[in-house]
């Protein structure tokens, strides 16, 4: 009769059990399987190959290259992964309402992708080198989209921006809390500009965006 380790229940034959090693090997081999560190490509196809998922599992995935958790809900990254996007592309805009691109700018919107931890919080954390022609407010805020469709989670707002009311260039930088994300989707946090007033051209340099996830 097949007898079980004590700590991780792995079987191994006993004396009166049948001569068969292949068959005693194999029920090794899938009893050790889901308790090593599993290898995929991506979430996509780790979800493919584990249907039933057990609280505990690890897998590495290659993309983007980061190593998750079943917490016996969602898969999660294994510890906070902080992700930081850098922009040294000066640019500005005229413009009164939250834009993800500047003109003048010649690289395309950063993006900050990160993935939600089982606490569904994230710190981010934006800030650049500001001034404005006029003395109107240059406001630099992001909005956090989900990444599988592209709806806004969060929107841009001047209540979580790095404002400059001043025509001297000054570097300024805004932290704020997301909440109620869910756990191990991935969202975008892309950076926003805008000025206060038409007449004023916000301008922008050095631009970063950094998220970091709160375990």
């Amino acid at each position: 009769m097949t007898a079980y380790t004590p700590l991780n229940t792995l079987p191994y034959p006993q004396s009166t059990d049948a001569a068969n090693l292949p068959l005693h090997l194999q029920s090794l081999a899938e009893a050790i399987d889901g308790r090593t560190i599993l290898r995929f490509g991506t979430a996509a196809l780790r979800d493919a190959a584990i249907a039933n998922p057990v609280a505990g599992m690890v897998a590495w995935l290659a993309t983007p290259g980061q190593l998750t958790h079943y917490t016996g809900t969602v898969w999660a990254p294994v510890a906070p992964v902080p992700v930081f996007k850098a922009n040294n592309d000066a640019g500005s805009t005229v413009s009164t309402t939250a834009v993800e691109i500047l003109t003048d700018s010649s690289t395309t919107a950063v993006t900050a992708a990160f993935t939600a931890p089982p606490t569904g919080q994230a710190i981010v954390t934006l800030g650049a080198y500001m001034y404005s022609s006029a003395a109107y407010g240059s406001y630099m805020s992001a909005t956090i989209y989900k990444a599988s469709d592209k709806s806004v989670f969060l929107a841009s707002s001047a209540d979580r921006a790095a404002v400059v009311n001043s025509v001297n260039r000054s570097s300024c930088s805004h932290q704020f809390l997301v909440t109620g994300l869910t756990a191990g989707t991935v969202y975008n946090a892309v950076p926003c500009f805008w000025s206060a007033n038409a007449a004023s051209t916000a301008t922008f340099d050095t631009m970063f965006i950094r998220v970091d996830p709160v375990m």
